[in-house]
């Protein structure tokens, strides 16, 4: 059973894997694809069947939108690194455990320093208190 539930999480994991693999691919392509298509844009064309202020008109809107695929491509990239800090949170249990065991580790040594200090504290007043009382009661 527990090999089954091993390879189950095993084969969820290659497919978050290639997921975020496939965005990145996605992401960056477009980027390049679409920062490509502005060069090209941007190149001056001695033939052109459209008059030069309909083409500026043109090559403006061509490079507004190239431009808005590039930051829609950026903000997924974000979205993708955010993602990743996320399941890097909430999926690394074995190192959350071994932080968890340390700091339980370090408050129970913390506790019995406490108790011993409590009761050195605790025999010194008992021997004080003591002394206080005899000579209180024998003047």
């Amino acid at each position: 059973k527990q090999w089954y539930q091993r390879r189950v999480r095993a084969r969820a994991n290659k497919e978050t894997q290639d997921g975020y693999t496939r965005r990145l691919t996605d992401a960056t392509s477009a980027m390049i694809n679409n920062y490509s298509a502005i060069i090209k844009e941007l190149k001056i064309e001695e033939e052109s069947r459209l008059t030069s202020t309909n083409q500026a008109f043109q090559d403006n809107y061509e490079a507004s939108v190239r431009c808005t695929n590039i930051i829609k491509a950026g903000e997924s990239l974000l979205t993708l690194i955010s993602d990743l800090k996320e399941c890097l949170i909430f999926k690394d249990f074995p190192a959350i455990n071994h932080s968890l065991a340390t700091q339980k580790m370090l408050l129970e040594k913390n506790k019995q320093l406490l108790n011993r200090d409590c009761n050195k504290v605790k025999e010194e007043m008992i021997v004080l208190l003591y002394e206080l009382e005899t000579e209180f009661y024998s003047s």
